[in-house]
């Protein structure tokens, strides 16, 4: 017993000795004269030291070795464009392997999201892609004679033309845990992305030509979109931000597209000619808005607002048109099945001469051809509306 209590007053002795050794060395290094003051110091101390550590765990930016040319071909108002960027393996490398998830210590930040964008938003100190690239941008339009709108209009185009990861977005529809977002690193190199990682490549290369953006999270959709600074007057949703996809060519700023449902990207305005497509569409539902930054505004809203009313109008015209059709196109099927059985029927009794039945009969199918006649001419009718609708939309949004 003790030689217990020995043992143990040994240990405490020497943890207070290590204690005042530490006490004495802060007070010390920090010129600390006021026993109040020793605590905070070495509160300060240890988060220096965490700094430190954090510090020298960040992976510096990689020498460029092996470059690869990269092509980039689109098309903005009828003119076809074109750029080669010169990138890196190993910076592709360097970013691929920066961390995809987002850690913290004890309780989720309310904001975590906020963060966690920010991670892939982050330019490695040193790289100069983004950069580099916005100029090329910039000076493209420029020779074009583009003006500031029709730049940052030119750079959204060249992004939508990024061809879409149909087989990420599959994944992420279907939840699986092996996915995650590209720096927009990445999505230059690989010349391949869904929304998000559009969206954070749209992003950095705005930012760095000085504008103002943020990002639009549609969480219930699985989607994401930017927004671009502009009046608020005219922001989609009066946070003085204009909603611009990414997914897909040809949508303007500052109008909400439809989302296709099976592949979880926005509708092309060239498919809204198709008659078929349609079945799968929905509208964008709640959004959050992440990342936002200020910057230049970009003004060519006004030359859109104007239609942008009718749009919409159009738009739901084009949905509530189609339901019915399509509900008038199930009546017409059945009625065409219906009056094949009774031609089989009739076909049946005109055989065995059973005039009653036959004549019965055919009265019902004499009845509900008139009926299916009148059906068809309306479907007719209306799908003809239906698609002047649409050419009135198409119109609209190609101005």
């Amino acid at each position: 017993m003790l030689k217990n209590w020995l043992k143990k007053i040994i240990i405490i002795s020497l943890e207070l000795l290590l204690i005042s050794g530490a006490l004495w060395y802060v007070a010390e290094k920090k010129g600390i004269k006021s026993a109040n003051e020793i605590i905070p110091a070495i509160q300060n101390a240890a988060l220096e030291t965490a700094q430190n550590i954090e510090e020298k765990t960040i992976e510096p930016f990689p020498a460029q070795v092996s470059p690869i040319k990269r092509t980039y071909n689109w098309e903005y108002k009828g003119i076809k464009y074109k750029l080669e960027e010169t990138l890196y393996k190993s910076s592709y490398e360097y970013y691929k392997s920066q961390p995809k998830t987002f850690s913290y210590n004890g309780e989720l930040p309310a904001d975590w999201e906020e963060d966690y964008y920010g991670m892939f938003l982050k330019i490695a100190e040193g790289d100069s892609t983004i950069a580099q690239l916005a100029n090329d941008l910039k000076m493209l339009g420029q020779k074009n004679k583009l003006t500031d709108d029709q730049i940052v209009e030119l750079t959204l185009s060249f992004v939508q033309s990024i061809q879409y990861d149909d087989a990420k977005a599959k994944s992420i529809l279907a939840k699986s845990d092996n996915v995650s977002m590209r720096s927009p690193y990445e999505v230059l190199f690989e010349q391949l992305g869904v929304c998000s990682d559009k969206s954070i490549l749209t992003a950095a290369l705005l930012r760095q030509m000085g504008y103002g953006t943020a990002l639009f999270a549609y969480e219930q959709d699985n989607h994401m979109a930017i927004g671009i600074q502009c009046p608020k007057s005219s922001s989609t949703y009066g946070d003085g931000y204009c909603f611009a996809e990414t997914t897909s060519v040809g949508n303007k700023i500052g109008i909400l597209p439809s989302l296709d449902t099976e592949s979880n990207k926005t509708v092309e305005v060239e498919q809204l000619a198709s008659f078929d497509i349609q079945t799968n569409l929905k509208q964008l539902g709640d959004v959050k808005v992440y990342q936002q930054t200020m910057g230049k505004e970009y003004l060519g809203v006004a030359n859109t607002q104007k239609t942008i009313a009718e749009i919409e109008l159009l738009k739901k015209n084009i949905s509530s048109s189609l339901l019915k059709l399509q509900s008038l196109k199930k009546i017409i099927a059945s009625q065409e099945n219906e009056l094949e059985s009774m031609k089989k029927d009739l076909e049946k009794y005109q055989k065995t001469q059973d005039e009653e039945k036959f004549t019965k009969l055919l009265k019902k199918y004499n009845d509900l051809i008139v009926v299916y006649g009148k059906n068809v001419k309306k479907y007719n009718n209306d799908a003809a509306l239906y698609n002047q609708t649409i050419a009135r939309y198409n119109t609209l949004i190609k101005q």
